[in-house]
Parts: structure tokens; C-alpha cells; sequence
């Protein structure tokens, strides 16, 4: 019988990381296709040198990639975020479908997707659990955690799906308004559940 695989989203500073963790914590098989893609164009990959070759050295350092450059730009520029993406989504659906090809060491697994709606993939999942964070949380989250400006961080917000789109494909959603010990309790019920369905 297959395992069944939910997939985890939410938008920038939502807390997908620390949510992920939790569930990595609580044994669960878990995939993440940011460090993924993160991986996919270290510095040296094929990935890497794809990307350079199609979007030019200047968001290059030595080989390695000038993440926070390189996003302030995409989100300005549609032709350039196109271009990453057609080299990107690629090599993250494959290194994907791999993982899912694979034997499950758990009851359950969670893919932490930022794009999970906007690219299709929950549709082939056994359901959503949407983070959801106030825009004020996300936006003081996101210029503390990437030193990036509000502003910024507001970009980026305006170019992800709207809040209430996100939460309507939701089969579950965690609340992330508040401290550390609400989200892990909110996460040990939520395992609980999918671990006896």
C-alpha cells in the first residue's frame, strides 16, 4: 500500500522550516524542494553552471550564487524568474519523483513545497497542510531572518499566492501566530491524526 504524502506549504517567513523540522523530529519522512533547489545549483553542479551560463556571471561569486541578489531581481524582472525557474523546476520534479518512488520509512511524509499550489503538485498528493501566518509576522520574520528590507519582503509577499487562496486548498492548517510551544503542540496533533488515517 503506498504511503500517503502531504505536502506543506505556506508563504515567505510562514515557518516552513521549523515546521518541517518538527515532523523530521517526530520520525517522519520529510523532503524539501527550497533545499533542494538549493542543492541542485551548488556551487560546481550542472545546475549551477546551467543557470550561469543562461542568466550571466554578475549573480555569481566564485561559482557560488548570489541567492538574495538574484531574488530581489527575479521578483522585478518576470523574464528573469522564467529563466531560473525553466532550469530549476526541472531538476527539483525529477530529484522529486525519485524520492517518492522510494520506500517510506514512516507512517506518513510531508513535502515542504513554497509552490506546491502554484505548480500543480498537490493535486497528485494525499492532501495540503497550509501554514498560516499574518503578513505583519512574515514581513518582520523575513527582513530579521534574510536581512532584506520590508519592502522587499513586501514584494515578494504581493507576488505569492493571496493568504485567503492558499488557505482554500487547505486540508489542515497550522496557525503560526504564536510562540514556539503553540506551533510543536498544534504539529504533535496534527501527526497524531494523519498517523491513524
Amino acid at each position: 500500500m503506498r504511503t500517503p504524502v502531504y505536502g506543506l506549504t505556506g508563504g515567505i517567513a510562514s515557518g516552513k522550516s521549523t515546521v518541517l523540522e518538527q515532523f523530521a523530529v517526530l520520525g517522519i519522512d520529510t523532503l524539501d524542494t527550497d533545499q533542494l533547489a538549493r542543492d541542485m545549483i551548488a556551487e560546481g553542479t550542472p545546475g549551477a553552471l546551467a543557470l550561469e551560463a543562461a542568466i550571466g556571471s554578475e549573480y555569481f561569486s566564485n561559482g557560488s550564487l548570489d541567492r538574495v541578489l538574484l531574488r530581489s531581481h527575479m521578483y522585478e524582472a518576470p523574464g528573469l524568474k522564467k529563466t531560473v525557474e525553466s532550469i530549476i523546476h526541472p531538476l527539483v520534479r525529477d530529484a522529486v519523483n525519485q524520492w517518492l518512488n522510494q520506500e517510506a520509512s514512516s507512517s506518513y511524509r510531508i513535502l515542504c513545497s513554497p509552490l506546491l499550489i502554484e505548480t500543480n503538485q498537490h493535486e497528485s498528493l494525499d492532501g495540503v497542510i497550509v501554514i498560516d501566518t499574518p503578513e505583519k509576522d512574515q514581513l518582520l520574520r523575513g527582513s530579521e531572518r534574510d536581512t532584506q528590507s520590508k519592502d522587499t519582503i513586501q514584494h515578494i509577499i504581493n507576488a505569492q499566492l493571496p493568504r485567503d487562496v492558499r488557505l482554500s486548498y487547505a486540508n489542515f492548517v497550522i496557525d503560526n501566530s504564536g510562540d514556539l510551544e503553540s506551533l510543536i503542540q498544534q504539529i504533535q496533533t496534527l501527526h497524531e491524526r494523519l498517523s491513524h488515517d
